[in-house]
């Protein structure tokens, strides 16, 4: 069987012809997927979405301290909430055909536990490492990794293993080799609560999607939504075969970050407070890197608020930043994981306090050499820390840059966009460095430079 090409086109036609479907082709194969079911399974039909977070200022909503360089994709059925958290017999499954994204440097799906066994509160835990674009196969993919942009795929996410052949023998009917269908086990032997009632638990799905080539390829993506989403199951099932209890790969990789890019970012911070001595008093922040992953919060009922085991994340601060003057700044130096080929994206960004919301970001391709020299006063060609400096950046934040360059302000929220901050608020900053290719999940802290945070108080 052909995709996207004439192999479906009577079948796409016929219902473009009755509805105008976000991708007709992605539709197409969830019909037909449908069509095929037996007649003693049961079939419901969600939706896709994505997080608002204007909402999440507008509303109040929690926002999970979301990353604002990764807009969150989701599938629901029928539930409002943020990521639409629902429940799921033991022997369902969601089957999700979609078209993949245009070219970008990061996409992933994460399966989640949402609340536990009835308890209101969030645990958003991961329940394995994600699927991301290291790992997927598409319809047109003869091996992982191949042709993984804009293809279209399918995902089977469930805890039974008898479904889960089931369901790849339906789709083998439509054509869809069984090397092609990328399977999201549920470990159920967790143990998980699953099923329906006051007592089970709730499950959500996020999609990422991460600087794209081009943006407005990504916009019209996530406005077009080609996802055909359904939750489908026998409905007298025999006993459970539970999905394999898979867990988390090794971070290691058994390659470190040169020894020398350590001893250039201590001289690089050094330069940075001998530069703006006369301006400013800096004080270190701690750094904290975090190495949970969603199986140690589901253990301790620890809210995980959407860990994701593809990436590396650090407190960049303790606890909230609060400035003396709007004219204070952050700076946070480091080695750019990209470009050392540790990590495929990494960023910084600052939330607010409240609703934990993502106001901005600033990412690897601004993370520059130039910005490492301009903060360290590097005015010379002929400076031998050109080429010492190289692969570090050097970034401040304020809510008033003045003159400062390579420098990112705090936005006041208006009326047009009220994400921002009011002039002075408190703020929380974060590291992110998103999978390393070798190992196909996050960076090991222990095998990166860390990266170092100032900050400065105006004199």
């Amino acid at each position: 069987m052909k995709f996207r090409s004439a192999g479906l086109a009577a079948a796409v036609l016929s219902l473009a012809q009755t509805a105008a479907f976000a991708d007709p082709q992605i539709e197409a194969l969830g019909q037909t997927f449908l069509a095929n079911l037996p007649s003693d399974w049961h079939s419901v039909r969600g939706d896709w979405n994505y997080f608002d977070v204007v909402g999440c200022f507008i509303a109040g909503d929690y926002c999970y301290g979301n990353n604002p360089s990764s807009p969150y994709g989701y599938p629901g059925f029928g539930n409002a909430a943020p990521i639409s958290p629902f429940q799921l017999g033991q022997s369902e499954a969601v089957v999700i055909f979609f078209r993949t994204p245009p070219q970008m440097r990061y996409f992933a799906m994460t399966q989640y536990l949402m609340t536990r066994g009835g308890n209101a509160y969030y645990i958003f835990a991961s329940l394995s490492d994600s699927l991301n674009l290291l790992r997927l196969s598409t319809l047109q993919s003869v091996a992982p990794v191949e042709n993984v942009f804009n293809q279209d795929a399918v995902v089977v996410w469930t805890a039974d293993q008898n479904t889960f052949r089931s369901v790849r023998s339906l789709l083998g009917q439509q054509g869809i080799p069984a090397s092609n269908v990328n399977y999201l086990p549920m470990p159920y032997t967790l143990p998980l609560y699953m099923n329906y009632g006051d007592k089970a638990d709730t499950y959500g799905m996020v999609m990422r999607t991460a600087l794209p080539e081009v943006q407005a390829d990504l916009d019209s993506y996530m406005n077009e939504k080609p996802f055909f989403v359904v939750k489908v199951g026998p409905d007298s099932p025999p006993p459970i075969s539970p999905a394999p209890k898979v867990g988390f790969a090794s971070e290691v990789s058994g390659v470190t970050e040169a020894a020398s890019l350590a001893t250039a970012l201590d001289e690089l911070v050094s330069d940075i407070k001998t530069h703006y001595a006369e301006s400013f008093s800096f004080k270190d922040q701690a750094v904290k890197y975090s190495d949970t992953v969603g199986w140690d919060c589901i253990e301790t009922l620890t809210p995980c608020s959407s860990d994701n085991h593809d990436d590396l994340i650090a407190m960049d601060v303790t606890r909230a930043v609060t400035v003396k003057s709007l004219s204070d700044v952050v700076i946070v130096a480091g080695v750019n994981h990209h470009a050392t080929g540790k990590a495929l994206y990494m960023n910084h960004s600052i939330n607010d306090t409240v609703q934990s919301t993502g106001i901005f970001s600033i990412d690897d391709p601004q993370l520059t050499t130039q910005s490492a020299l301009y903060h360290a006063g590097v005015r010379s060609a002929s400076d031998p820390r050109v080429k010492r400096y190289r692969n570090l950046y050097a970034y401040a934040i304020s809510y008033d840059c003045g003159s400062l360059k390579f420098c990112q302000q705090i936005p006041t929220p208006t009326s047009q966009n009220p994400i921002g901050l009011q002039p002075g608020a408190p703020f929380l900053m974060w590291g992110r460095s998103y999978l390393n290719a070798q190992t196909r999940v996050r960076p090991d802290a222990d095998e990166i430079v860390r990266h170092q945070v100032l900050l400065g108080t105006r004199k």
